[in-house]
This record gives C-alpha cells, sequence and structure tokens, in this order.
C-alpha cells in the first residue's frame, strides 16, 4: 500500500506589472535553502537563474523542468496553469513547496484557488509585491484599477518594494492608505525584494531551539533583520486543544507574520503541520502516529515600539488541554 503523500505548500506571488516579483523569485533561489522548492514562471528567461545554480539535466524530469544545484527547480507553466501543477505532480521527487508568479494582470486568488480545489497542494498564503511609488496611481488607473484593488484584497502578505523610491512621509502614508485597502494585512518593506526567504516560505519546523525574543539568524544579503524582526518559539509536551488553538490564531497581532510549527491535538496520537502567512492559518491532515507528541511553533514577528512585546507562551497557553 502507498503511503499517502502529505500537500505540497502552495505559495503565490502576486502584483502589478513592474512591481518586483521577478526580483523576489530571483533572490528567493539564490537564499533560500530550508525546502526542496519549485517555482512556476512562464519564462526562464525572465527570472535570469544565475548559472552557478542551474544543475545538469535530469533526463527523468518532464519537459519544461529543470533542477537547480540548491535543490530547487524550475517550470514553465506556459498557456495552462492546471497542466502546469499536474506536471509538478509526476515528478519523480516532488517539491516542499511551489511558489507560483501570477501574471503582473493576473488574478493571485483565483491561481490560489485552483491550486487547492484537487487537494494536493495546500494554500500558504498569497503574497502580493507592491511598487511604493507606483501603486496609488495604479490603483485610482480606469484601466487597470480594478485589477490592482483585487490583487491587494487578495493578499494574506503584503510587501511593499522600492521604499527607496519614497519618502518616509510617503512611506507612513502609503501604510495607511493600503490598510484601508486590505484591512488587517500585515505589511513588510523591501528595497530590490531583499527580505529573509522565511518570511516568505515561513520558518522552518526542524530550526533550532530558540529563546523568546531571538532574533531570526540572517539569510542571504546581509540585511538588519535582527533590528526588524524577533523570533519567538512556543514549546510544550502537553496536547492543545483545538477550538482553543484556532482562538489563539485567530487573536495574533499584526506584526506576527509568518509561523510554522508541528501541534498535536488533543484526542490525537499524530502531530498536524500548522502554517501561518500573515492572516491565513491552516492546520492539516495527522501525520504519522509518534510516541513524542510535542508541540513546537516557531513564529516570526515585526519590532514594533508602539505596541507591547509579543509573547509565545503567554499567547498559546491557555490552547493547553486540560490535564487528564
Amino acid at each position: 500500500m502507498l503511503k499517502p503523500q502529505h500537500p505540497i505548500a502552495l505559495t503565490v506571488l502576486g502584483g502589478f506589472l513592474g512591481a518586483g516579483k521577478t526580483t523576489l523569485l530571483n533572490h528567493l533561489l539564490r537564499t533560500q535553502h530550508r525546502e526542496r522548492v519549485l517555482v512556476m514562471v512562464n519564462d526562464f528567461g525572465a527570472i535570469n537563474i544565475d548559472a552557478q545554480l542551474i544543475a545538469q539535466s535530469t533526463p527523468d524530469l518532464p519537459d519544461g523542468i529543470i533542477n537547480l544545484a540548491n535543490g530547487c527547480a524550475c517550470c514553465a507553466i506556459g498557456g495552462d496553469l492546471m497542466q502546469a501543477f499536474l506536471k509538478v505532480l509526476s515528478l519523480p521527487e516532488l517539491p516542499d513547496r511551489v511558489v507560483v508568479e501570477a501574471s503582473g494582470v493576473g488574478d493571485p486568488a483565483r491561481i490560489a484557488a485552483m491550486g487547492r480545489s484537487g487537494g494536493r497542494f495546500r494554500g500558504d498564503g498569497v503574497i502580493t509585491v507592491v511598487d511604493a511609488q507606483a501603486v496609488r496611481s495604479l490603483a485610482q488607473d480606469r484601466y487597470v484599477g480594478e485589477t490592482v484593488q483585487a490583487q491587494l484584497r487578495a493578499a494574506d502578505l503584503l510587501l511593499v518594494n522600492k521604499t527607496d523610491l519614497v519618502t518616509p512621509e510617503d512611506l507612513a502614508g502609503l501604510h495607511a492608505w493600503l490598510g484601508a485597502q486590505a484591512p488587517g494585512v500585515p505589511v513588510l518593506e523591501s528595497r530590490q525584494a531583499e527580505v529573509d526567504p522565511r518570511l516568505i516560505l515561513g520558518p522552518a519546523i526542524g530550526a533550532a531551539p530558540e529563546e523568546d525574543g531571538d532574533a531570526p539568524a540572517p539569510a542571504g544579503p546581509v540585511i538588519d533583520h535582527a533590528a526588524r524582526f524577533v523570533s519567538h518559539t512556543f514549546a510544550t509536551p502537553y496536547p492543545l486543544q483545538r477550538q482553543a488553538l484556532e482562538g489563539a490564531l485567530n487573536a495574533l497581532p499584526a506584526h506576527v507574520l509568518r509561523a510554522k510549527g508541528m501541534v498535536f491535538l488533543e484526542g490525537e496520537d499524530a502531530p498536524r503541520v500548522l502554517q501561518l502567512c500573515g492572516r491565513r492559518w491552516s492546520i492539516g491532515n495527522p501525520g504519522t502516529p509518534q510516541n513524542n507528541r510535542r508541540s513546537r511553533i516557531v513564529l516570526i514577528a515585526a519590532r514594533r515600539p508602539d505596541v507591547a512585546p509579543f509573547n509565545a507562551w503567554s499567547h498559546f497557553g491557555e490552547a493547553l488541554a486540560a490535564a487528564s
């Protein structure tokens, strides 16, 4: 009997033409080393894959897919997205995650829904890339405004790119405007789309234990991540009560951007994978039964001097199931 496959994480990158989606894809390919990621793009040439990343051709791969030397892969979407999803599922070694770049005039929410429809992909968030200089005027354009606004509303996480092209005053005004366009959606800032991959793809479940309040280790280009983000860990050997856990997830403050973990729920003997991207979270199907039923959630939050510090234990402690 074949062992059931866990759903593949699906991340969709949206945003209007020129916002920086392709730059972000290049950055993720260069800097993430935690998962086997397959990037789905319309044209390989558009992402300028670094020569040192391209591995030797693999004859058993379907046409339109190439392996990369860092364990990732690329797939050409062509004109049929569903066929591209099916092609991914035919691979001899399935990826841990698929990242799809939506067309600059496309609907990322539709792509995410299409991927989730068959049950083999698990929606792990829509990240909409925003051009800090141009997005407000684009949103008011009579021809493309509705498309831009729909892309903003589809987001679980907004990445405001090209922040070096606007003044601090303009940036503050943009944050207020985005809050009205996409209420409750967390916002990141970047230049040249350089952002810690864990904020886009999520922290690794198997990351080394960190004390509450430790900053995530830097990845990729040297960016002052410690000054902008902080990681938190909630770990317990006791089961969690599902309804209370869901309530805690729904009540997370907006500056908690990403989370990933393994959670044991009361009455179950197998762990479930927890994923959170901005305002979206999911708790997967049970995995293989285990004797060690320890739950562990790793969270990444933005540092916010204007709000009370986030305490993972205080926040999730009430989700502990009553001792039997």
